[in-house]
């Protein structure tokens, strides 16, 4: 504890000085009367002193304890007077972490506490993606007067730490999908349950799909093909390019982020469905990534790799949502939060030359069959596999990546987390092409899932996953 002691009345004590000396020399009696007033302020200031009581103790707590990204927290800071004399002015500033806002209230408080008695004091911030660590609280302790004071860092009890990257261990509904859990129908003919066709009978095929009834009538023998099943894959794509790191507001996760925490909580909830899920992501540099980045710039990571390699991708794509790219376009908003599409590839990079011819900011010409991005996650994809599209469709690129998988026969479904706003002209237009390009996806065939961010994001997330079991 620091403790500093305040001249505050050096002037009353040289006026008690001047008129007893006056008054002395002179003899004159009012005179000296006259310096009693100086002379108590004197006296109060010297008598004003803080004893050696303990320092005020102080809990923190958080409401909720562990928010999604974008979500409000109420921060509630109890403090209480530990030691058996008052504390007629107490000064308390907590240590809020650099990367959250502050959106109501103030982390600064100055509070009058009796002995044993306990006070509290809130404000809110927004919940950021990460483990963001509060410090010590500074509390000062003044005296009436102003003469003596002491200032400490005191070690708070309660939560230090504000988790901002729940995952879960189930899917957030009792029964997503009447269909049996894991599999997925084709259009091809094998083995199955359900009817696909028939063909002539061929020699070793099982007595048991010979069409019998039809071989009664007629006397022709032929094999019953059944639709086929096979394990169903699913393949999501976190999307962490430039553009979609706009944010709604300046101190609000941005689209990459929100992005990343919606991927995860969606590969954990099928994973727990028992689908076999591959995670990847586009926009993603090498310093990002833990370790490097495959030669085609797309980490691949499938539910044999283990939860922990898939939360390296997430862990990469918020790395990458931090990172001031210097790709990104001018913003059509006067506080720079909402970014407008990009207009073009981006410049080449020391860290990556090639980054120009592969930047997926802009649609090709013809659909995105020729997108360097596409067409190198078209090759990795498994034949009859689904993808879930991450993305809060800010540009033309998922409507691109679309049309290039309904080409190829593969599923999309797009989980969108909407960063637009409307609080402000440029942002309802934003939030208007937004919605036409949600549109135009669900025009190629794509199932589209527009999350509100205001709302939980289970409710989205039992709308995508009904969605894609709906196919299995």
């Amino acid at each position: 504890m620091t403790r500093e002691r305040v001249p505050r009345w050096r002037g009353g004590l040289a006026g008690t000085l001047l008129l007893t000396a006056i008054g002395l020399l002179y003899a004159e009696p009012r005179l000296l009367a006259a310096s009693v007033v100086p002379l108590s302020y004197v006296a109060y200031g010297a008598l004003s002193a803080l004893s050696d009581a303990p320092a005020p103790s102080v809990e923190r707590s958080f409401s909720p304890a562990e928010p999604p990204p974008g979500a409000t927290v109420e921060v509630k800071l109890t403090v209480r007077n530990e030691g058996e004399s008052a504390l007629a002015d107490l000064r308390l500033v907590d240590a809020v972490p650099d990367e959250l806002r502050v959106v109501e209230g103030s982390p600064r408080a100055a509070l009058a506490l009796r002995p044993g008695e306990t006070a509290t004091a809130t404000y809110s911030v927004v919940a950021t993606r990460g483990d963001h660590a509060f410090g010590d609280p500074a509390v000062r302790v003044r005296t009436l007067s102003g003469t003596d004071r002491a200032t400490v860092a005191v070690e708070a009890s309660g939560a230090d730490t504000l988790s901002c990257s729940l995952g879960v261990s189930e899917p957030p509904f009792a029964s997503p999908s009447p269909r049996r859990v894991g599999t997925h129908t084709t259009d091809s003919g094998g083995e199955g349950i359900e009817f696909h066709s028939t063909r002539e009978y061929r020699p070793g095929d099982s007595l048991s799909r010979i069409d019998w009834r039809r071989f009664g009538k007629t006397g022709d023998l032929t094999t019953v093909r059944f639709r086929e099943e096979r394990a169903a894959r699913t393949v999501v794509v976190v999307d962490a390019r430039p553009v979609a790191r706009a944010t709604a507001r300046a101190g609000y996760p941005n689209g990459a982020e929100l992005s990343a925490y919606a991927a995860e909580r969606l590969y954990d909830a099928l994973t727990a469905a028992g689908v076999a899920t591959t995670v990847t992501a586009v926009g993603l540099r090498d310093g990002d990534y833990e370790g490097a980045l495959p030669p085609d710039g797309l980490p691949w990571v499938g539910t044999d790799d283990g939860v922990g390699s898939a939360r390296r991708v997430f862990a990469a794509v918020g790395r990458a949502a931090e990172r001031d790219d210097p790709g990104s376009v001018p913003t059509d908003e006067s506080d720079g939060s909402l970014a407008a599409p990009a207009a073009g590839p981006r410049e080449p990079t020391a860290e990556r030359p090639d980054d120009a011819a592969d930047a997926p900011g802009a649609a090709a010409p013809d659909g995105g069959r020729t997108d360097p991005v596409i067409r190198r996650l078209l090759a990795r994809l498994p034949a009859d596999s689904q993808v879930v599209l991450v993305s809060p469709a800010l540009d033309g690129w998922p409507e691109s990546l679309a049309e290039s998988l309904a080409v190829r026969g593969h599923e999309l479904a797009v989980l969108s987390p909407d960063v637009t706003g409307d609080d402000s002209p440029g942002r309802t237009v934003a939030a208007a092409r937004r919605t036409l390009r949600l549109w135009d996806l669900r025009a190629t065939g794509a199932s589209t899932v527009d999350w509100d961010v205001a709302d939980p994001l289970d409710v989205a997330l039992e709308r995508s996953l009904r969605t894609l079991l709906a196919h299995s």
